[in-house]
């Protein structure tokens, strides 16, 4: 590949709160954001946060309607569940935050309402399609073209890939993705991109092997337009333990029932793989069980017992390698329950550094 010292023009699909955005600046990648495409208004005030300065942005001097009308008309924001869109339940502040965040990330919306020939040139595509219907914790409903399911909006992703032919392309999704179930499909889609003129090359890659201490397994994809197969980075060996994320004072509230206790503390190098629920109940019993809801431990002041508690939300966000900065930024627009679900839902930065790196950096010559 030839040296192009341009800029990276980057759209990322199923953006989330932009943690590949993250990755490119924190390597000082020459990059410039040409757009988005996401629909949860929670995630859209995240991203715009940490990327676009949202807090000092001046409020627009437009009418309400027409903030309802822009926002309708790129289908944001949806509710997660039903994916109805619920622009007009908004008022006041949130509604123009919410536009706000929409215009300074450059937000093209819904994938279903995108017209490919709308959207401006760029270099660099990126989508981590929604993983409901192929994660084994999901609804496994697969991925079929044209089924209406959540995952199968990857092959909106393939017409505007048809269209644009972007240089490179980066998915990434859950493990089972190339799981007896869905490697079928996983298969027919690298196939149609082949078709196009892409060479692909994917692997499943481990949080725990990039510097992070989570057991994360995620599979990666990159695609090259006419280009060589691309190599993925090798691991190195963990320096970076559990107990090194955690905050050292926690609140209270985020102990589980005082009788979820243990005479030995929780120690782990790493902890176990977060998702979008990691907000929901959690047990002592079903952590040990299922090593699932990753729990942590307490000392009591008075015995030598050790309390279980959840992480908190902030250290969710640094086991997605994500910053105290960064988690402060968006803090103030969410809920924690909405923190939690957007750590679950992202890319731990450190495995996309390690990707970037060498795809931009060391194979760019």
């Amino acid at each position: 590949m030839e040296k192009n010292n341009s800029k990276l023009r980057v759209f990322e699909a199923f953006a989330g709160y932009g943690s590949q955005r993250k990755a490119l600046e924190n390597l000082n990648i020459n990059y410039e954001s040409v757009g988005i495409s996401e629909i949860d208004g929670d995630v859209i005030l995240s991203y715009a946060a940490i990327h676009n300065n949202l807090e000092n942005t001046p409020y627009p001097i437009i009418s309400d309607e027409d903030m309802y009308s822009y926002l309708e008309s790129i289908n944001v924001p949806l509710h997660y569940k039903t994916f109805k869109n619920k622009a007009r339940t908004l008022k006041g502040n949130k509604l123009k935050d919410l536009y706000n965040a929409n215009i300074l990330s450059k937000n093209y919306g819904d994938i279903n309402v995108i017209d490919p020939t709308s959207l401006p040139d760029f270099d660099f595509l990126t989508y981590s399609f929604p993983c409901q219907d192929i994660s084994v914790a999901g609804y496994q409903k697969g991925l079929d073209e044209n089924s209406g399911t959540r995952s199968s909006l990857l092959w909106e992703c393939y017409k505007i890939i048809k269209h644009k032919r972007p240089k490179y392309l980066l998915m990434e999704n859950v493990k089972n993705l190339v799981g007896k179930n869905h490697i079928e499909n996983f298969n027919l889609f690298l196939k149609c991109l082949e078709d196009l003129g892409y060479t692909n090359s994917w692997k499943v890659l481990n949080a725990r092997d990039f510097g992070i201490p989570q057991n994360r397994e995620r599979v990666f994809c990159i695609s090259i337009y006419r280009g060589n197969k691309f190599e993925f980075p090798n691991g190195t060996p963990l320096e970076i333990k559990m107990e090194d994320l955690l905050e050292k004072n926690v609140d209270d509230k985020f102990l589980l029932n005082k009788c979820n206790f243990t005479n030995e503390p929780i120690q782990q190098d790493w902890i176990y793989c977060l998702d979008s629920n990691y907000w929901k109940g959690s047990s002592l019993q079903g952590f040990i069980e299922k090593k699932r809801r990753q729990l942590v431990s307490v000392k009591d002041k008075n015995k030598n017992i050790y309390y279980a508690r959840r992480l908190t939300p902030l250290e969710t966000w640094r086991f997605m390698g994500m910053t105290d900065d960064d988690f402060n930024k968006v803090a103030k627009y969410n809920s924690n329950t909405n923190l939690y679900r957007q750590s679950g839902n992202s890319i731990v930065v450190n495995v996309l550094e390690a990707i970037f790196k060498k795809l931009f950096i060391d194979y760019i010559k």
